[in-house]
This record gives C-alpha cells, structure tokens and sequence, in this order.
C-alpha cells in the first residue's frame, strides 16, 4: 500500500511538472532576475541620482510639477517623492495611453529622462513574469500553473521523504538527503540537483507562489484574509469629496502636514485626482521596494487640507497580509538577505523542470535498454495487447467525460448573454468558492483518473474508477432528465449531457471489462 501510494504520488509529480514545467521555469527565471532590479537600477541607470543638496534648496512640488509641465506635455498621474537627498523625483505619466516614468532633478526641476515604460527592461521582466505578454490570458496561464506549481511542490516533499526514518539516524544517511553528490555519477548529480535542492527551496517557493497568485485570484487573497482574521473580507468604500478642482499648490501644505508625522518613511508617492470628486492620496513607505509598512493620507484636491488618514497600526491582520503580499513575494521583507533567498530560489525552481524532465527521459531510455525479449504464447501476448488497448480507452474515455463537464459548464453562461439581462441580481462580479470546488471535483479528479488510468493497474485502482463513474453515471442521468423538464428549449445544453450519459455508460461498462481482466 505504502509502495502504491508513493508510484501514485510519482505520477502525479511528474504529470504535473509535464504539464506546467515551460511556464514555471519561465515564471521563476524572471523572478529572480526582478529581485535585485532596484540594485541594479541603482548602480547603472545614473538619472536615479542627482547630486548631493541642502534639503532647503528642494523645490516645492508645486513648483516640480509647474516645472516638468512646461518641458513636457504628458500628464501626471502620481508624484514619487524621496527624503533621500541623492534621490530623483520620478513621475508616473501618460501620453497618448503609454506609461512613462520621469525623472526629474528635485532641485532644479530638469527633466533628466523619460523612460517609456513599455520598453524598459526591467517593466518587461515583470509582465512576462505576471502574464507572458499575453494580458488577461497569460494572467489566467500563470496563474493555474503556478496552484499546479503547489501541489507539485508538496508532492515532491512527499517523494523526497524516506521511507524510513533510520535514514537520517547515520551522517551517510542523512548526507543522502541533505547533500548534492558531487563526485557521483552524472545521473546521481542530477537526482540530487533535482531532489535535494527542490527539498531546501520547496518551503520558499510554496510561500513565493501563494502570495503571487493572492494577486491574480480574488479567491486566494480572499481565503487567505478569513485565515488571519476569521471573518469574510468586506469590499472597502473608496474615499470621496465634494466636488473641486484640483490645484497643485495642495501638495505644498498636504506635504507640510505629512511628512513630519512619521521619521522611517523615505517615500512618499502623491496620487493626482482623476476626477473632481476624488481626493488626492497619499502613501508613504520605508522606501520604493518594501510596502508593508505603509500609511495612507486623503486630503482635499484644492486646499491639500486632510480628510482621513490610515496608518499601518490601524490596519487588521488581514489588511497588513495585503500590504506585505509585495515584500514577501520580493523577499525585501528580510532587506538583502530576503531578496538573495527570492532569488536563489527562483534559480532553482526555473531549473526544477529542467532535472525532472531530464530524469524522465533517463528513466525512458533505462527502461528501454533493459527490456528484454521473452517468450511468450501467442494466448498471453493478446491478453497483455488487450489491457493495454483497454487502458487507453478508459484513460480516452475519462477525458470525453472531462470535456463534457467542461462545455457543460461552459453553457452555463449561456443564458447570462441570451434572453437575460446582464446585471443579475446578487452578482459580484467573482465566482464564489464553492462553484471553484465544484469544477475541481468533476473536471480536474477525471483528468487525474484518466492519467492514473495508464499507470495503475491496482485492483483497488480500478474497484475506485468503477465506483467514481457510477456516481458521476447517476449523476448525469438525473441532469438530463432534470434539463428535459425545466429547460426543453435548451437543446444544445441537453444534447451534451445526453452524451455524457453515453460516455458514462460505456465507461462504466469498460471498467467492469478491465476489472475483470488478467493477463
């Protein structure tokens, strides 16, 4: 059973790495390489730094801003002001719907560059690190790969764990398991690069991936709020004001009113007002790479007065996890040390596909270079042709099913477009969760079966499958007949699951064959 068990984790292990191996390593290649990217700015882009000044001679922002519109016709969006003395002023702004960052001397108001974001390097390494370069549905790819990611993550420690526990009572033992081979042979070096490394950076990665899927999922960041403060996250009303217009003389007192209310913030970003009923909005950091310390200020667009602020204390457990998902995910949480683990971890994550995918193919041509040719009767040859050819069908017809489920599903929003308005009432705009767990127990569990079909040949294997298609047989059964009597008109919807009554029954009917098959 222990034995089994183990195989069945290795299937899973490796079908998962087959399956999200390119994007992961892409995903943490470009996470490590953004670890270090306000070092190296730093260091090689010279318009991050101006020259050392009296902090008197500073010019107002009011000033600022009067200063790089008259060089510039882009619009502003936000002020990124630093106490630091070196430091330029950076401007987030848009011309034309593309986003520039601008620097700009704090003391003599000189545009020093204007980097269009869309070229920069290091925007790039962030968006193929968020979403390929492929927007909403690269966000959506990296975003399931990186929850697959997890699970093969967990997998792998399960793996790695030795069957028994003597291992780590000898130091040969436990250098087996906490220690590269580097003198062994080339596949023994590589079975450690993949195990033992995966071992030390597993923890890490679990961390790293869950807070960067807190971003692309509302479920996630939502799950992971109700876990530190045991109640439901409550959407947050935006601040508003009467109506005003904006005056830049507001970021003189408004700056005057802030920035002496705290002494360990370096940066302090100023939100313009898009609209007339919008504040501006102020947030100050430690500095531009570490945000989870951070207070929030509202104050009037045309007098900069204060309306509310909200200080990092202020916030509840869950609140303060939102505001540290960024330092974590970077590492900046642990200042240098933190980043050099992100990035570390990030190398070997990116090369974890590469060393399972390579141990796979060893163990293809191992398998292949000791088979060996026996002789057998023509009898048991057509028997062992016949199980193969049946899992293939079974493992074929799982997948139907799963399409099935899929397009079912999928028909579901049907009606949201045809015949129904499109605000409904109670909608949030988020699946909920229990429509998540719904569509993992009969989508992903019969794509697992039908994998686990081509491998398992376990009689409590195949008494499991027999039991799972019954059910989902029955279940199919009571749908249609349910979508005949409330739905007749629905004939697309009613077509499908005709067809997974089929596919179930003919499933059902080739599981019960192979049970009773024996080579």
């Amino acid at each position: 059973m222990k034995n089994t068990f183990k195989k069945t984790i290795r299937i899973i292990h490796l079908w998962l790495g087959l399956v999200t191996g390119l994007v992961i390593c892409i995903v943490c290649l470009t996470g490590s390489i953004y670890a270090f990217q306000k070092e190296i700015k730093m260091l090689v882009y010279p318009y991050y730094t101006v020259e050392h000044h009296d902090a008197a001679e500073r010019m107002p922002l009011s000033e600022l801003l009067h200063k790089y519109q008259q060089q510039s016709d882009h619009d502003v969006m936000r002020i990124y002001d630093f106490n630091t003395p070196t430091r330029s002023s950076m401007l987030l702004t848009v011309k034309d719907k593309a986003y520039y960052y601008s620097f700009v001397d704090p003391y003599t108001g000189e545009i020093l560059r204007e980097v269009f974001l869309a070229r920069d390097f290091f925007t790039i390494i962030l968006y193929i690190h968020m979403n390929l370069l492929l927007g909403e549905v690269g966000t959506q790819i990296i975003g399931w790969s990186v929850v697959l990611f997890i699970f093969s993550l967990i997998t792998g420690l399960v793996l790695w764990f030795p069957r028994s526990l003597k291992v780590f009572k000898s130091k040969k033992g436990r250098k087996s398991r906490f220690g590269v081979k580097i003198k062994g042979s080339k596949k023994r070096v590589l079975y450690d690069l993949h195990n033992v490394l995966g071992f030390y950076a597993a923890s890490i990665l679990i961390l790293l991936a869950i807070t960067g899927i807190a971003w692309t999922f509302t479920w996630v960041d939502n799950l992971l709020y109700a876990s530190v403060t045991f109640e439901e996250k409550t959407e947050e009303k935006p601040v508003t004001t009467a109506s005003a217009t904006f005056d830049r003389i507001a970021l003189d007192r408004l700056k005057k009113d802030v920035v002496p209310q705290r002494d360990n913030k370096d940066l302090f970003i100023y939100f313009l007002p898009t609209k007339d009923t919008e504040p501006i909005r102020v947030m100050s950091s430690i500095d531009d790479d570490e945000f989870g310390n951070s207070d929030d200020y509202y104050a009037n667009a045309d007098t900069g007065s204060l309306i509310t602020t909200r200080f990092d204390e202020e916030k509840n457990a869950g609140q303060k996890l939102n505001s540290l998902y960024y330092d974590i995910h970077t590492g900046s949480i642990l200042g240098f040390g933190g980043k050099l683990l992100v990035f570390l971890a990030g190398l070997i994550g990116a090369s974890l596909p590469i060393t399972g995918l390579m141990l796979y193919l060893n163990r293809l041509k191992k398998k292949k270079k000791n088979k060996v040719v026996v002789e057998v009767s023509d009898d048991e040859a057509t028997a062992t042709q016949n199980i193969e050819e049946m899992k293939n069908k079974i493992a074929l017809l799982w997948l139907f099913l799963a399409v099935g489920f899929i397009l079912h599903h999928i028909y579901g929003l049907a009606g949201i477009y045809f015949g129904k308005e499109l605000k409904i009432e109670g909608a949030t705009g988020e699946t909920p969760g229990w429509a998540h767990y719904y569509r993992i127990l009969f989508e992903i569990i019969i794509l697992m079966l039908a994998l686990a079909s081509l491998e398992i040949t376990k009689k409590w294997f195949k008494i499991t499958s027999m039991v799972w298609a019954v059910l989902l047989g029955l279940f199919n059964v009571y749908h249609v007949i349910e979508a005949i009597m409330h739905e007749p008109s629905n004939t697309s919807e009613i077509i499908v699951l005709g067809w997974m009554v089929a596919i179930s029954g003919v499933l059902i009917a080739a599981l019960n064959r192979w049970r009773l098959q024996t080579v």
